[in-house]
């Protein structure tokens, strides 16, 4: 069975061989630049597959060539790396052509010819993606860097945040201004105002992301004080953020309710004013 597929192999080569001598005239040398895709095969290489001279095979093709039946491109390479190593001219040719020069030298090597082919195509095989699949690449690709973007933006606002607070926090005032209120005013007034418990108070004032910002800090001017500061906190601002603090709390009973910033639940007596 091997036989007779070889055998037919060899049919099909004379056949196209037959067919290039009713071709018109062709060039001995590839005029035109071969495709970036085309895959070529050396005489070096066709020596090497056959067992015999390079030079054999380089005058076989250029008499193949001579009588129009295949076209070569010759390239110099290196003969063998490491020392002694001189350059070779070669002679290439596409996979159609190098069925002929076979033929013609030894027949009989058809089938390794055919492996020769199969294996240099499935190393040349790269999956090209489709246009669905790289207009979802590129989607992703700008995703992400938007992704980043905004990523970065926040741990920039938080620094600049931070920054301000540090700043605040080194203005040292002589007396507490008359529209400030330091954190025990406020455990008070919030508590009357909304009823919430100190711990509730103190978690607003110091964790949540739209906590007041200090107004400075004041010297504690009390004999017993050793010159220690606390923070002090604008009115207003402290008024806004309990109002918003209050209006973004869930009701769970008539006096329990729930928060995202709070763990668990906790008592509150009324919404507030704005």
């Amino acid at each position: 069975m091997a036989a007779l597929g070889a055998g037919t192999k060899h049919e099909t080569i004379a056949q196209k061989v037959s067919d290039v001598q009713e071709q018109p005239n062709l060039p001995l040398f590839q005029s035109t630049p071969l495709a970036a895709d085309t895959l070529l095969m050396s005489s070096r290489e066709i020596a090497e597959l056959l067992d015999v001279r390079h030079d054999s095979v380089k005058r076989t093709m250029e008499r193949l060539a001579q009588k129009q039946l295949v076209r070569f491109t010759p390239l110099v390479e290196t003969s063998h790396s490491g020392a002694g190593a001189r350059s070779v001219e070669v002679y290439r040719v596409d996979e159609r052509d190098s069925y002929v020069v076979v033929a013609q030298l030894s027949p009989e090597f058809t089938a390794r010819l055919v492996d020769f082919w199969q294996s240099h195509k499935s190393q040349q095989i790269v999956k090209v993606p489709t246009t669905a699949e790289a207009f979802a690449h590129a989607f992703q690709m700008i995703a992400n860097a938007e992704r980043t973007q905004l990523e970065q933006a926040r741990a920039l606002q938080r620094l600049e945040e931070k920054v301000d607070r540090v700043e605040l926090a080194q203005s040292v005032l002589r007396a507490r201004p008359g529209n400030a209120e330091a954190i025990s005013h406020i455990r008070i007034r919030i508590g009357i105002q909304h009823g919430l418990s100190v711990n509730v108070i103190d978690e607003v004032m110091r964790q949540s992301p739209y906590a007041p910002k200090p107004a400075g800090m004041v010297r504690n001017d009390h004999v017993d004080a050793d010159g220690s500061l606390y923070a002090v906190y604008w009115q207003k601002d402290v008024t806004a953020t309990f109002n918003r603090f209050v209006k973004e709390c869930v009701s769970v009973t008539a006096f329990m309710f729930t928060h995202p910033f709070i763990e668990g639940r906790f008592r509150m007596t009324g919404k507030g004013s704005e």
